[in-house]
């Protein structure tokens, strides 16, 4: 198996729902160890980074960005089409409808993610009160009937049970997703959750051992590096994910938070661990900087 990197530029922290998500230190006010002054990244901004991954020998970019910034995000989607051969994930959330898919679609993106991250609708609802399940769940439909690449994932350790994890991991395959994020829950500081004990490792890598056993037309199994950390990123591939996420050069040129923590993978340091174990990336690594 060869292990696909996924690296990550993040257009806006600014988010519209006016209620935030119960653990979310990426919004703009969040939380001081993310992402907290306001920022919505130039044209420039996102060239510069767009090239230090493409140079840097990676092949895929999440472009990213909080709900009410479809704009900005299309503007970078053509950016970076324009000025590498980068494939292009786009993550949103919900806020897309068909017409902008269509936009995306036109503008090169290959994959869309909009993670449901549970499906239990009561503790849903009580940790992003301003979001939606079903329009979520819309949104997946149509990146589907877009003929775009679906990828959708679950958010573990949030008070969610044994049994909701086996519905979602149900739903997605009626989805026919082509992706599935298996993120862990790692609590940002002055959040309303910032009490709750991070999922362990453990379940992270049972669930990505029955994604796999039960997605088996799912071409990418995810693990977020912020999610997992450095100890968890060779045991999560030996249970079956082959795409590791925000994963950044050494010599990227923006400030970057992880979505789940504060942290990121930086290549320069994975690729000699993954050389220790015998597994292969995707990384051209010809093209990494002496």
């Amino acid at each position: 198996m060869v292990v696909e990197i996924t690296s990550t530029i993040h257009v806006s922290n600014r988010c519209n729902l006016k209620r935030k998500c119960a653990y979310c230190g990426f919004a703009a006010g969040s939380s001081s160890a993310g992402y907290y002054r306001s920022f919505v990244k130039t044209e420039e901004e996102v060239e510069r980074a767009a090239i230090s991954i493409e140079s840097a020998g990676i092949k895929r970019v999440s472009i990213s960005a909080g709900y009410g910034n479809f704009p900005a995000v299309l503007k970078a989607v053509q950016t970076v089409k324009g000025k590498t051969g980068l494939e292009v994930l786009v993550n949103v959330g919900g806020d897309l409808n068909r017409e902008e898919l269509e936009l995306l679609k036109s503008a090169g993106v290959e994959t869309v993610c909009c993670n449901l991250e549970t499906v239990n609708r009561e503790l849903f609802e009580r940790l992003k009160p301003d979001d939606s399940f079903e329009k979520r769940l819309k949104v997946c439909e149509l990146v589907k009937e877009a003929g775009l690449k679906l990828s959708s994932g679950l958010l573990l350790g949030i008070g969610e049970g044994e049994r909701d994890r086996e519905e979602h991991i149900k739903l997605l395959k009626s989805l026919e997703v082509d992706e599935v994020p298996v993120m862990g829950f790692r609590p940002y500081p002055e959040t309303p959750m910032e009490a709750v004990p991070p999922a362990p490792l453990t379940l992270q890598l049972r669930i990505i051992e029955e994604v796999r056993e039960s997605l088996t037309s799912c071409r990418r199994i995810t693990v977020p590096y912020p999610t997992v950390g450095r100890e968890g990123v060779i045991p999560a591939v030996k249970f079956g994910a082959n795409n590791v996420a925000t994963v950044v050069p050494k010599n990227y040129p923006l400030t970057v938070k992880g979505v789940g923590s504060p942290e990121v993978g930086i290549l320069e340091e994975l690729l000699p661990l993954f050389d220790s174990f015998g597994i292969e990336t995707n990384v051209e690594r010809e093209r990494l900087p002496l």
